[in-house]
């Protein structure tokens, strides 16, 4: 983007900050409180079925890339986002506890499927008083489904987090 589109924010994307990302490591994909994944409400995400990680409970509703890589499934609902990062991390965000029977109210994907991401890139916006209204959990799930081929994990960051802090790496 040149002067002018600098000056003038055209084609500019949202984005929540820039950082320069470490080798295997996981940032904080939204503001929100970091739960330890065995505390998630649903035994697939709880016992780890999906991939190791954690749950955060979304203070706002906008979710960014954890991370720099490619997106590798967009759910056509808007409520869960597939990616590999760059160093060959399988992610898989998922917005909520059964929030695929909502069929996508409440949900807006702004990126699609192929597209090259950075850390801090918006992925989708949400609105949490549409999941809680409708009866569902707003926990979000931030996972490594190829963990096994990651290393150890590191003790996630727990407890309260803005966009981009650090959440978990591996080693």
């Amino acid at each position: 983007m040149g002067f002018f589109g600098n000056l003038f924010g055209k084609g500019k994307k949202e984005e929540s900050g820039k950082i320069t990302c470490k080798d295997k490591t996981i940032y904080s994909p939204l503001a929100g409180t970091v739960i330890p994944l065995a505390e998630v409400e649903d035994p697939v995400f709880s016992q780890g079925m999906m991939g190791l990680g954690v749950g955060i409970i979304p203070a706002e509703g906008k979710l960014y890339a954890p991370a720099d890589g490619t997106i590798a499934a967009v759910f056509p609902t808007g409520h869960a986002v597939g990616m590999e990062t760059e160093d060959g991390m399988e992610l898989l965000l998922h917005i909520g506890i059964d929030t695929v029977e909502m069929k996508g109210k409440g949900f807006k994907a702004v990126v699609a499927q192929g597209a090259k991401v950075k850390a801090g890139d918006l992925l989708v916006e949400f609105e949490p008083e549409v999941i809680k209204a409708a009866g569902y959990k707003d926990t979000t799930m931030v996972l490594v489904s190829n963990a096994a081929m990651m290393g150890e994990m590191s003790d996630p960051v727990l407890g309260a987090v803005k966009p981009l802090d650090e959440l978990f790496s591996f080693h």
